[in-house]
């Protein structure tokens, strides 16, 4: 698998459903710390393997695999192996977009796109056309090339494994008081917040909002907030702002803070994520 050392390239393609993350990553001592999407994850593995655990489910994803995340599931990912390592590509479509293209191929607009519970699909086929759909949007300088690439790669996995239901396997959505905490964390991301001001929106004490916050998130207060704060300085990012202004932006007001929990959560530095948009 090459020399022993990370190689992660992340980056977004505003010609590709109006914007996509797009991931190739050979991965040895870094990490993946507990965090979480509110896009899909769709990942393909092609050497080593990964272990993870994806809504307190504890699996590893083997050359071959596809993995399918949902929005809003933490998970984690590292090594399986001490001396080892795991290379793949992901692709991190919004739901609202795959939902559309799901639309249009099964025609049907009642219900939304689902691919069941399985989170881990043995399927080299389909595995080796998302590997390739990603390195051709590495590599091509033609948006139709890349686009062609994406689309059909997920044309594929909609086809094989999605579906439209009203009885979706998403995990459950949060009550009515954790959605209003995460619409004012939302709002007020790039503000100095604290426990209280959070909790006092919807009516709890903070030793209670942080339990129940936990509960159904799956993740800390902090933690959401801190990727919910790293997520918008990628789009400012990926928009041209400078690395200083996207992280006070957002609510950073120390640059070595930012960086540091940026590299920590994607692997990368702001400046190398900002250099690969495109």
């Amino acid at each position: 698998m090459g020399k022993d050392r990370d190689d992660i390239c992340l980056w977004s393609d505003r010609q590709i459903l109006g914007g996509l993350e797009l991931l190739r990553a050979t991965c040895f001592e870094f990490r993946y710390p507990l965090h979480t999407h509110d896009t899909f994850v769709i990942a393909a593995f092609r050497n080593g393997a990964q272990k993870h655990q994806i809504a307190r489910r504890r699996g590893v994803a083997y050359p071959g695999t596809v993995m399918i995340i949902p929005p809003g599931e933490a998970h984690t990912g590292e090594s399986a192996e001490r001396d080892g390592g795991w290379e793949y590509s992901a692709l991190y479509p919004a739901a609202g977009a795959l939902d559309a293209l799901s639309q249009e191929l099964f025609q049907e607009s009642r219900g939304s796109l689902d691919f069941g519970a399985e989170l881990l699909i043995e399927d080299p086929e389909m595995a080796e056309r998302l590997l390739a759909a990603c390195e051709s949007a590495a590599r091509s300088p033609d948006a139709i090339a890349r686009e062609e690439a994406i689309y059909g790669a997920l044309d594929m996995l909609i086809q094989r494994y999605g579906q439209r239901t009203s009885a979706s396997t998403l995990r459950k959505a949060p009550d009515a008081r954790i959605r209003r905490a995460l619409d004012y964390i939302h709002a007020h991301h790039d503000q100095p917040l604290r426990l209280k001001h959070i909790a006092s929106q919807v009516d709890l004490s903070e030793f209670h909002f942080m339990r129940t916050f936990k509960e159904q998130m799956n993740v800390t207060v902090y933690r959401y907030l801190m990727l919910v704060r790293l997520n918008a300085a990628k789009a400012l990012l990926a928009a041209g702002n400078p690395a200083a202004e996207a992280a006070v932006g957002v609510g950073f007001y120390d640059q070595s803070h930012f960086t540091g929990n940026f590299r920590r959560y994607f692997g990368v530095t702001p400046l190398r994520y900002a250099a690969a948009c495109r």
